[in-house]
């Protein structure tokens, strides 16, 4: 982990000086590549146009850094989300010695994700601090291993995200979480694993309350009851009204889950970014070749059972390739891992990183203001 962190705030660190034009770059800032992890392509071209334009205070796209956020979601997006949603092995992990029988519900949403997570505030022997929660997740994370890949759960985020995260930030770009993830769980480990701070997270979230103790002090504790409505969904641009205050003008997601978020993003007035990463390359779950139950390379669908690309191609929207914008998934954490057999997958029609869009997009998939 502490390389990750390392690798982290190296990126922004160079982001920063070679873009301020600092003497130390190794090639200069023409050669300075932020986002060495993506194939060269239109995807990754779209993205660098995208900040360029809307930096430059002589472009008529330029946003002033108060307006410049961008909102990702976590599972799926920013880290795995395979054999299954991290929380939900921390949940069961927890469970392991309460409530063995409940380890063997399925879990088919995140909203289920955070219904058994309430299940443990109400068993707990003493309500949880925020605190005491979170660092039970982050000793989870640290030391708890993928079942199949055999690294902690906290390396496997997506080198390349991580990436685009921190040339973000090097922009003046203000970026948060907005998953429907556990909102103790994810800031647990958001800046070491992102270099994303505690209070750029939004998530979903258990009610609070600041409670007197027998000795006269008093102490903020989480109770057994969600916070409405859960962070998914519908309710991703209400989290992002509530916690931010302004709309984004880039949204990051890969299901169902994230449209209304990419959509809340898309009714931007100004110059607008809105991508889908599509999880369409076997290097993500080398491991699935050999496990027919684990659906991986695969392809979101919403429960009416739409599929979200279809939505992005309409709308204009950017579908990032796993398969084709990724240099590298994992980054070196997991390099010695390669599939035994490449899964069959059936490619969907007009979906690439590098599709041009229509409309009052440009080539790129972004709107220019008119």
């Amino acid at each position: 982990m502490k390389k990750r962190k390392f690798l982290v705030f190296l990126s922004i660190l160079l982001s920063v000086f070679c873009i301020g034009g600092f003497v130390g770059c190794p090639s200069g800032n023409a050669d300075y590549d932020p986002l060495l992890s993506w194939n060269e392509g239109g995807t990754k071209q779209g993205i660098v146009n995208f900040v360029e334009d809307v930096t430059n205070p002589s472009s008529d796209n330029y946003v002033p850094p108060s307006d410049r956020i961008a909102t990702f979601d976590n599972d799926g997006t920013l880290w795995t989300e395979k054999p299954e949603y991290i929380q939900e092995s921390f949940i069961k992990y927890r469970l392991t010695n309460a409530l063995p029988a409940l380890q063997k519900l399925p879990s088919l949403t995140e909203k289920d994700v955070m219904v058994k997570d309430l299940i443990l505030e109400y068993i707990q022997p003493e309500p949880l601090t925020p605190e005491e929660y979170k660092q039970k997740a982050r000793d989870f994370l640290d030391n708890s291993l993928h079942p199949y890949l055999g690294v902690p759960y906290i390396e496997l985020t997506y080198q390349p995200m991580v990436e685009l995260v921190n040339y973000l930030q090097s922009n003046d770009f203000k970026v948060y979480i907005c998953s429907g993830g556990g909102l103790d769980f994810i800031r647990s480990f958001a800046e070491d694993a992102y270099g994303i701070p505690p209070e750029n997270v939004i998530g979903s979230t258990v009610q609070t309350e600041y409670i007197a103790q027998g000795d006269g002090s008093y102490l903020l504790v989480r109770k057994p009851e969600l916070v409405q409505p859960i962070n998914d969904g519908l309710g991703k641009p209400v989290g992002i009204e509530r916690y931010i205050g302004k709309k984004p003008i880039m949204a990051v997601g890969n299901s169902s889950g994230d449209l209304p978020m990419l959509d809340y993003t898309d009714d931007n007035q100004g110059p607008a970014l809105m991508m889908l990463l599509h999880h369409d390359d076997p290097r993500e779950c080398p491991y699935a070749a050999d496990e027919p139950d684990i659906d991986c390379p695969y392809d979101k669908k919403s429960e009416s059972n739409f599929n979200v690309f279809d939505v992005a191609n309409e709308r204009g929207w950017t579908v990032i390739s796993m398969k084709d914008d990724f240099v590298t998934v994992y980054g070196d954490i997991t390099q010695s891992i390669t599939p035994s057999i490449t899964p069959s997958i059936t490619p969907l029609d007009n979906v690439s990183g590098s599709e041009q869009a229509s409309g009052d997009e440009n080539q790129f998939g972004y709107r220019r203001r008119a």
